[in-house]
């Protein structure tokens, strides 16, 4: 299998000829080069990152970050605030570096694209076969009860206090995780079945061939054909250009780079005008026990009580690296006293399914430029997620909590303490990163549609799209279930019609 995985180095050709061309190795072009490589296609898949075996992943947050995260960890969103982005650039791209949270389409979202986007032929009946198909693969399951997810549980107990809703998570090799805690930087025990263990060696095992280090910069036409990829290849600090010409290309390159790839080579002026994500607000907590929250794993339980309002809370990655990163706008002296009390602190995440919108800027550009807008409508929806998840890590037995407020001080209760602290909070006081970027390429019928509801770009005959770019708008939750079901009915459009 290993020998369909060429580093740059052995690209020693300047053109290169294949059927279907892959960009991208994540969510979507794995489902795609593994569909397409089973039905006997000739398939090339090219990756800008490179391969990461399990027995290279480390504990060293900082290395692997560097290694398999684009630019080293974050990808700015600018704007007030500016927001941290955070994706994979490796083999199985973000399925490597995430939680493994594999969800199924909510059906009020199914029911909106349908609806709103004029997105028919995806209804839950259409997707079921597609979510069994993946959660096989992916061995997709529930984390075994254990006594070492103390910050999951805490969050159970705050739930059953206020009588507010919580499930379990489905993760990738869920049932198989020994809490190492590793999720953001690529599971040492092999557990987390991301795409680079599952999909990709199937891929590999029918014919499909990787090529790493490779990076599209232009897709070069003909009328309305696709004919040639220009490729960058980078390989020990030294880069050249090969071209690979092939008779369709699928687009799997994330929700910023592929219609950044769309402009730099004028093929849809839609291509990334509109771009929406979550914001995630993370909250450290001190409690009067040990709960010694690094010796478990992320995202166990999700509270859903608020979902339908755009709300999720949960358990998030806990170790000192992180710990510091979140507590960076308090400076190092509520760092160190947070360090000193580790074992009874932990770290916890609120999603807000944001209305804000991005824009990707190519213009003049060798990368993405990301810029959006904050909506006033947002402001109120964070405050009130604030108010919530304080109030339930209150109920959980929270003693102290820092807000992801720039210039606050640390809450101990959730009536007076925290009014003081959102009184008069300005959205550019926020902290917020993500995680989840989608809908910058939607599929549907819509005029605003990028591609048709086949995946293929309108007005051209032989490109397609599957990545998260195609989601019509914001889904609410972690998307890499819907990205993978809707990859797979693309994929089986495309090859039985």
């Amino acid at each position: 299998m290993n020998n369909a995985i060429y580093q740059p180095e052995q690209l020693s050709h300047n053109l290169y000829r294949c059927e279907y061309l892959v960009i991208g190795s994540g969510a979507g072009g794995s489902v795609a080069a593994m569909e397409l490589a089973e039905a006997g296609k000739d398939v090339i898949v090219i990756e800008e990152g490179f391969h990461s075996k399990t027995a290279d992943f480390t504990n060293n947050i900082s290395d692997m970050t560097q290694k398999n995260w684009r630019n080293s960890g974050v990808t700015p969103f600018w704007g007030k605030p500016p927001i941290g982005f955070a994706e994979g650039k490796c083999v199985g791209g973000s399925t490597v570096i995430n939680g493994g949270l594999l969800w199924r389409t909510p059906q009020r979202m199914l029911d909106i694209w349908e609806n709103q986007y004029g997105l028919k032929g995806y209804t839950n009946d259409d997707l079921i076969p597609h979510f069994e198909k993946i959660e096989h693969i992916l061995n997709v399951g529930y984390h075994k009860k254990d006594d070492q997810n103390i910050d999951s549980d805490v969050l159970i107990n705050g739930c059953d206090n206020l009588g507010w809703k919580y499930v379990p998570v489905p993760r990738a090799g869920g049932k198989d995780c020994i809490n190492e805690n590793l999720c953001p930087t690529g599971c040492t025990s092999g557990a987390k079945q991301s795409t680079a263990l599952t999909y990709i060696p199937k891929a590999n095992n029918a014919g499909a061939k990787i090529f790493t280090g490779c990076r599209a910069i232009r897709i070069n036409k003909h009328g309305y054909l696709a004919d040639t990829v220009k490729i960058e290849v980078r390989s020990q600090g030294q880069r050249r250009v090969i071209e690979i010409k092939s008779d369709f290309i699928f687009l799997s390159g994330g929700a910023i780079q592929t219609p950044f790839l769309l402009q730099k080579s004028k093929i849809n002026a839609k291509a990334g005008k509109k771009l929406e994500f979550h914001f995630n607000l993370k909250f450290v907590t001190e409690f009067d026990k040990k709960i010694r929250a690094q010796d478990g794993t992320i995202f166990t339980v999700q509270v859903q009580e608020f979902m339908d309002d755009g709300l999720l809370i949960m358990a998030s990655n806990y170790r000192r690296h992180y710990l510091a990163m979140t507590l960076a706008h308090f400076g190092n002296t509520v760092i160190n006293e947070v360090m000193e009390k580790y074992d009874y602190c932990g770290l916890f995440v609120a999603q807000v399914q944001a209305k804000s919108k991005a824009r990707i800027i190519s213009a003049f550009r060798t990368d993405p430029f990301v810029q959006y807008n904050f909506d006033p409508a947002d402001e109120p929806a964070i405050k009130d997620a604030i108010k919530k998840t304080v109030k339930l890590l209150f109920h959980s037995g929270a003693k102290k909590i820092y807000l992801p407020i720039l210039g606050s001080m640390p809450v101990t209760n959730s009536g007076a303490s925290l009014n003081k602290a959102i009184l008069n909070l300005k959205p550019k006081d926020l902290e917020i990163v993500s995680v989840h970027a989608m809908a910058s390429c939607s599929i549907g019928s819509s005029e605003n549609a990028v591609t048709d509801l086949t995946g293929k770009i309108t007005g051209f005959k032989n490109i397609y799209i599957t990545d998260a770019s195609i989601l019509p708008s914001n889904i609410g939750e972690s998307p890499q279930g819907t990205i993978m079901a809707l990859s797979h009915k693309i994929l089986d459009k495309h090859i039985h019609g």
